[in-house]
């Protein structure tokens, strides 16, 4: 929704609107159609929202997503911004023990699993490079991150492991999308 997409510097391609058909190709006029469409015709697509887990250090690297209301419920989740916020206040994604550029920013979640905007050349696949997670600190009013339950948390820094997932659907589009490409 209108909330994962960061306002004034998303694409439409890295919202996924390819794949879901939200996007002419042949007509049309909206700010960013160039791009997009260069983007679309070049096939080369470097970040895209999807799924994620979260995951505290102690705890071994999930192997599927999996929501789990009964381990949510002590996870501490980053912050989200207010709605209002400038762009690029969302929380940057790291790689564990490396620095560089950041692997992708989080979105927002619920309970264990959120939506992350991804660098796929470092999160997804048989190419992921090591671990990944969101550190936060406080805001200025001194709290941290939220409980996944009601009530929120207190606390003036957090960190949590991340791990990215590509849904089916997402890799059969993506299928079909290179094959059209082909024909």
């Amino acid at each position: 929704g209108q909330g994962e997409i960061t306002r004034e510097s998303a694409l439409p391609l890295e919202s996924c609107m390819d794949y879901m058909l939200g996007i002419d190709f042949r007509k049309g006029c909206y700010v960013g159609q160039e791009l997009t469409i260069r983007t679309h015709h070049t096939g080369v697509v470097r970040k895209r929202i999807l799924p994620v887990i979260l995951y505290e250090g102690e705890e071994h690297l999930p192997e599927k997503l999996t929501y789990d209301p009964d381990r949510a419920k002590d996870l501490l989740l980053p912050p989200l911004p207010p709605p209002q916020s400038p762009t690029g206040t969302q929380h940057n994604i790291s790689r564990l023990g490396a620095k560089g550029r950041s692997a992708g920013k989080w979105l927002g979640g619920v309970g264990n699993v959120g939506l992350a905007l991804c660098r796929l050349e470092l999160m997804v696949g048989g190419q992921a490079q090591g671990e990944f997670c969101v550190k936060w600190e406080a805001e200025a009013g001194g709290e941290g991150g939220e409980k996944a339950t009601e009530g929120g948390g207190q606390g003036k820094r957090g960190e949590v492991r991340v791990k990215a997932f590509v849904p089916d659907w997402h890799r059969e589009r993506e299928a079909m999308v290179g094959l059209k490409k082909r024909v």
